[in-house]
């Protein structure tokens, strides 16, 4: 059996400024090898940032009519601090078809936004594209609810030959499609696996909520394939509370602040939205309690200790959860990164966002042993222990 594990992460956060070599690069993969509208990339072509833009805590809510009687309506131990910690998050521009085709225009496809993190991923592995023969995908917004996006990336990044399905635990999708990925590789049923996942909160985000300000728009892709002996995969485990399963849910419904009228539009669409409260409390209350059980389940499987851990990245669901979790799993802060204040809840993207801006700032190298863990609605928990290959450093390396 082989060793498998991540050679390559490209992370689509709108509005980044990528690299003149990264852009040149991405300019002319996506011209030629991918289907993305014409309209984004000469957006990246024009000033060497990704599309889109970032939306501060005043451009997003303080300079609205409405935010006064938006912060009068928060809940009592929110109005004090409104933004939770957070002061900007990143957005998707507008899709141009809907612009040119319809009165009502709409944010980004998901599937562009993954088209785009899928490329970045193939151009950072340095792999021909066809020696992918698998897709993994989850798309928490997909474009439609049937069917999922797994197929449609696959056609927009022209990978002729190639399967691709999805795989859903919500916010911790990634990890467990990198887990699947790695089983496949290491058994060799798959020699490449292009792992995609979005969160385009743009598309469900009610902002009269007091959570939508800590919620904003990624894509991730990541290639699993072969590397060297003893890096890759080192262990993982997982586990589920399914009494939580309504606790956090799209619910089609109004925003929380609207004044109706009979003559307007109702607003009403599908809106992220804290459903079931008693299971959003027990959430809560047991959130520590599942991640240090299911961190010492993979250690366990490792038989290695927590000391054994050279650095820690997860899911950053609410403003205060990431560095709960680290503490309660007992790492350092030193040998941690999240970066809440500046992306807020990127869902699923969260802990490949935090891995791929760790190894960017140098804070991790090979041969390190990283913990990778997250929590995800439904209710899910996921833990996956790799030896940072040296390929995944160089790649990653290679487009700053």
């Amino acid at each position: 059996m082989t060793d498998a594990g991540l050679v390559s992460i490209g992370g689509y956060l709108p509005a980044k400024k990528i690299s003149p070599v990264l852009k040149k690069r991405l300019v002319s993969f996506l011209s030629t090898d991918t289907r993305l509208p014409q309209e984004f990339i000469e957006q990246i072509d024009a000033d060497g940032r990704l599309p889109g833009t970032i939306e501060t805590n005043r451009e997003g809510w303080e300079r609205q009519p409405w935010f006064d009687h938006w912060v009068r309506n928060l809940p009592p131990k929110k109005r004090a601090d409104p933004f939770q910690g957070t002061h900007e998050r990143r957005r998707v521009p507008t899709d141009p078809v809907s612009l040119k085709e319809s009165i009502v225009s709409h944010p980004m496809m998901p599937s562009d936004a993954e088209t785009i993190a899928g490329a970045m991923a193939i151009i950072n592995s340095g792999l021909d594209k066809n020696c992918i023969d698998l897709v993994l995908s989850f798309s928490q917004v997909p474009d439609f609810p049937l069917p999922s996006n797994a197929s449609l990336i696959q056609h927009k990044l022209n990978l002729s030959d190639t399967g691709a399905y999805a795989v859903d635990s919500c916010c911790s999708s990634f990890l467990t499609m990198m887990e699947l990925a790695c089983g496949l590789v290491k058994s060799g049923v798959r020699e490449a696996v292009l792992i995609v996942c979005s969160y385009i909160d743009s598309h469900v985000v009610d902002r009269s909520a007091y959570y939508g300000v800590y919620t904003g728009d990624a894509a991730v892709g990541a290639i699993v394939t072969r590397t060297k002996e003893g890096s890759g995969y080192i262990a993982s485990a997982s586990t589920s509370y399914g009494s939580r399963h309504d606790g956090i849910i799209f619910e089609r419904r109004r925003p929380r602040l609207f004044k109706k009228t009979n003559w307007g539009p109702d607003c009403t669409q599908e809106f992220t939205t804290f459903y079931n409260l008693r299971a959003c409390k027990e959430i809560a209350a047991n959130t520590d309690r599942d991640m240090v059980e299911v961190v010492g389940k993979a250690l366990a499987k490792a038989d290695l200790a927590i000391d054994a851990v050279d650095f820690l990245v997860t899911h950053q669901p609410v403003p205060w959860a990431a560095k709960a979790w680290r503490e309660a799993i007992k790492i350092p802060a030193e040998k941690a990164y999240e970066s809440f204040r500046t992306y807020g809840n990127i869902a699923t993207c969260s802990a490949p966002v935090n891995l791929l801006e760790a190894i960017e700032k140098k804070l991790i190298s090979a041969d390190d042993i990283v913990l990778m863990a997250s929590s995800g609605a439904g209710e899910n928990y996921i833990a996956v222990l790799q030896k940072v290959s040296t390929r995944l450093i160089r790649n990653i390396h290679a487009f700053i």
